[in-house]
């Protein structure tokens, strides 16, 4: 449309010429050389008008599996267009071999010339840690990933590439101390624990485990991975737990879930559990993110769930935009920058 307006333009004011000077001695082929220049050079200001502004990506995989990365896809967007940056979302469902990842950030290496760098949540780094590498040095653009650190070490990570997050051993052991000063106040010194994790994010629930053990060592803790942050999945492990518990007649203290989606899970056992006849008095759970449905349920003091280890996505998201800004800019920046995590409610 733009093309088309600027061409009539160009071809109203050539006819408007030659009619102006029909009578003068104006030779013809200047007409056929002001036509023909009117062409390339609509074709110019068309592409220069219609070229998109400055650009990040943002590959976001396993989106669906919990509410807090909807939260940090939403901060990102208002941090970027504080800088008068757009966003281009990609969203992955995953898989276990992590080959729509690699698919998704070779494809992106072919258009590196549309961005000016992006934003990268992976899940399970450990599968794809050398094509996670490879495609950091190849794409040859500023990329940050968040959440989850792709690589273990420092050195591990290629040039131009930084991550940007809340520590998860920080998190496992700031959930540890909470429980352990909630369970001591309650008079409870040899509590009964099930925490429920993913495969990922081991660090929060090692973390825990180690503290707490370090912390209450007559504390009997029993850990199920299989949680995969889903809710429904950590619904059936809990419910399955509870009955077994009342079954031989034993009571638990605290379950902790390493997200809030887990957590919520837990939730919906437990009332399951109590419509059936299957009281667990002073039971309490703990989740970890902060994501808006968990401290609505915290606030309502309705069910036991008690606290949340809080990941703020918009101090992640001003974060991770402004190292990589300034890692376009050709500034040096930490590989590594840890934003700490919250207790919801603090004491």
């Amino acid at each position: 449309m733009t093309s088309g307006i600027i061409l009539a333009a160009g071809g109203s004011a050539v006819a408007g010429l030659a009619r102006s000077c029909s009578s003068s001695s104006v030779p013809a082929w200047l007409f056929a050389v002001i036509a023909l220049t009117s062409f390339p050079v609509a074709f110019l200001l068309t592409r220069r008008l219609m070229r998109p502004g400055p650009q990040v990506f943002i590959l976001i995989s396993a989106f669906e599996q919990t509410r807090w990365l909807a939260g940090l896809l939403d901060s990102a967007v208002r941090s970027l267009d504080h800088h008068g940056v757009d966003l281009i979302v990609k969203l992955l469902r995953p898989d276990y071999s992590g080959q729509s990842q690699v698919r998704e950030l070779n494809s992106i290496r072919k258009k590196r010339r549309s961005f000016l760098g992006g934003i990268v949540v992976c899940s399970g780094p450990e599968v794809i840690r050398q094509e996670l590498a490879d495609a950091g040095a190849t794409t040859r653009l500023p990329v940050v990933f968040v959440d989850i650190r792709p690589f273990e070490q420092i050195q591990d990570y290629p040039l131009n590439t930084a991550f940007v997050g809340c520590d998860a051993d920080e998190i496992g052991t700031r959930a540890a101390r909470w429980v352990a000063q909630e369970l001591r106040d309650a008079g409870r010194d040899q509590p009964s624990i099930f925490v429920v994790a993913g495969e990922a994010q081991v660090g929060r629930h090692v973390a825990f485990v180690d503290k707490i053990r370090d912390i209450m060592p007559p504390a009997q803790l029993t850990i199920n991975v299989q949680g995969g942050f889903a809710r429904e999945s950590a619904r059936d492990i809990v419910d399955q737990h509870l009955r077994h518990l009342h079954r031989r007649g034993e009571s638990l203290d605290v379950i902790y879930c390493t997200n809030d989606e887990m957590a919520l899970g837990a939730v919906d056992a437990v009332k399951g559990c109590e419509a059936q006849g299957y009281q667990h008095a002073g039971l309490f759970i703990v989740g970890v993110d902060g994501t808006p449905d968990a401290l609505a349920t915290i606030k309502s003091g309705a069910t036991p769930f008690r606290a949340t280890i809080v990941q703020d996505p918009r101090r992640i998201a001003d974060a991770a935009v402004n190292i990589l800004l300034r890692m376009r800019a050709g500034q040096r920046v930490p590989t590594q920058t840890l934003i700490a995590a919250s207790v919801y409610p603090s004491r």
